[in-house]
């Protein structure tokens, strides 16, 4: 039986989407989706709100304490190493 839909221009093998979710947000899971012949998938969203909380979490977590001793300035790889804002997000679009 053909399933085959159109959705916002989109040309779908059938109409079953797997809408933003936690089970959206991880490439594993999102394979899985798609080996369960899922038509569509949405990733879920991303707020500017959001980049800026996990970089001022960043920030404070990585500053505690580097006053007091002049070695835990070398605790943490450098900024670029983390995945940290929309990095991880366009990674995930990426693969």
């Amino acid at each position: 039986m053909d399933l085959t839909t159109a959705y916002m221009g989109l040309s779908l093998r059938n109409p079953l989407i797997a809408s933003a979710s936690p089970l959206t947000g991880e490439i594993g899971a999102i394979r899985r989706l798609e080996d369960a012949e899922a038509g569509a998938v949405v990733l879920p969203s991303i707020f500017e709100e959001q980049i800026r909380a996990e970089e001022e979490r960043w920030e404070r977590l990585t500053s505690a304490g580097v006053e007091s001793f002049p070695e835990a300035l070398t605790y943490f790889p450098d900024w670029s190493a983390y995945r940290v804002g929309p990095d991880r997000y366009l990674e995930l679009i990426r693969e």
